[in-house]
């Protein structure tokens, strides 16, 4: 499931993963991101993976079609978790934005959401 965190704000939008993430959760967080891209041009964005997380194949779709959409629209992303399938998640990230990516363990959620707010 997706969870929009208080944390959003102005052109930050921050979320935690945590277990089942289906089309519905895309249906819900896409319009958002796309208001924020609208008024801010780019937006930097903050995500929490927590435990374990799994994706339906339109989930993926959904993120895959935004991502290619989207790629030049993206400042930041600031992904925090911890395991090694995250540093993958990252360099896999990497072919579908012009954003500068940074993984953080779960220790440092404050500095991943300081450097995800700071300016260039």
């Amino acid at each position: 499931m997706l969870h929009i965190l208080d944390e959003s704000r102005e052109n930050v939008i921050a979320v935690r993963i945590n277990g089942h993430v289906d089309k519905g959760d895309y249906d819900m967080i896409l319009p958002i991101m796309e208001e924020k891209i609208k008024t801010y041009g780019k937006i930097n964005v903050f995500v929490e993976i927590m435990d374990s997380m799994d994706f339906t194949a339109k989930a993926l779709w959904e993120e895959l079609k935004f991502d290619v959409k989207h790629a030049r629209d993206f400042n930041k992303v600031a992904i925090v978790g911890d395991g090694k399938w995250i540093d993958a998640l990252s360099v896999a990230a990497t072919p579908f934005t012009s954003a500068k990516i940074k993984k953080f363990g779960r220790g440092q959620r404050q500095e991943a959401f300081n450097w995800v707010r700071a300016e260039a």
